[in-house]
């Protein structure tokens, strides 16, 4: 009978989930803040479609689920490059320690970068001379514990920066992560997580230029 109220609450919580991710692939465009936190992490987790969640067995569950880094045996380090078109290079490193009945601890950083771009203006179409660049960056702090053999939480918080050119943001965020290994189906896990929670940001303030000139007459 409870394998049955097991299942029935996974069907539930599977339609649930199905729904809400329906309705948040409705972006509205240019009013998220830091969207480069959107940006899967790992070979792995991306070749699964982003259904990770509830795997997170290794050190990218920093990204994916804060509580999935309590089911590793030892200490873990992870580094990943990919470089994108249009020169933008996406970065992420983490790493974790166990540190026994004490929980789970891990840190990790998101990187994107890219080349110099020339400015140019309504005036100056062909260039200014000058350049500028762009750069978005997360520096996560975690920690995890399992609370039972089979529940596990964690959270992070991260500090998130963004900057281009001479206007720039930052502010803080938030992670939160459930992991449930279940009896059914040879131990199905259940994941459940809710990222990047935290403030609003808005770039700024941007530099204003005023040139001037003249001219002599006799």
């Amino acid at each position: 009978m409870i394998k049955w109220i097991q299942l029935f609450a996974i069907i539930l919580l599977v339609n649930v989930g199905y729904s809400q991710n329906f309705v948040s692939n409705v972006s509205k465009v240019g009013t998220s803040s830091a969207p480069f936190l959107t940006v899967p992490i790992g070979p792995r987790a991306i070749s699964m479609g982003g259904a990770f969640v509830a795997v997170s067995d290794d050190a990218s569950a920093l990204y994916w689920n804060p509580s999935g880094i309590t089911r590793l045996d030892r200490n873990e380090f992870v580094a990943i490059h990919s470089k994108w078109i249009a020169g933008i290079n996406h970065d992420f490193g983490a790493i974790v320690f166990q540190l026994g009945s004490s929980g789970t601890l891990g840190l990790s950083i998101i990187s994107i970068t890219m080349d110099e771009m020339e400015v140019r203006t309504e005036l100056l179409p062909e260039g200014t001379g000058e350049f500028f660049s762009a750069n978005d960056m997360a520096i996560g702090a975690t920690y995890a514990k399992n609370l039972t053999d089979r529940f596990s939480i964690g959270f992070t918080g991260k500090y998130i920066f963004q900057k281009i050119w001479h206007a720039q943001a930052s502010g803080f965020a938030m992670d939160f992560g459930t992991l449930f290994k279940t009896d059914l189906f040879n131990g199905m896990r259940i994941g459940a997580v809710i990222t990047n929670f935290g403030q609003d940001m808005k770039i700024g303030p941007c530099h204003l230029i005023f040139n001037s000139d003249y001219q002599q007459t006799s």
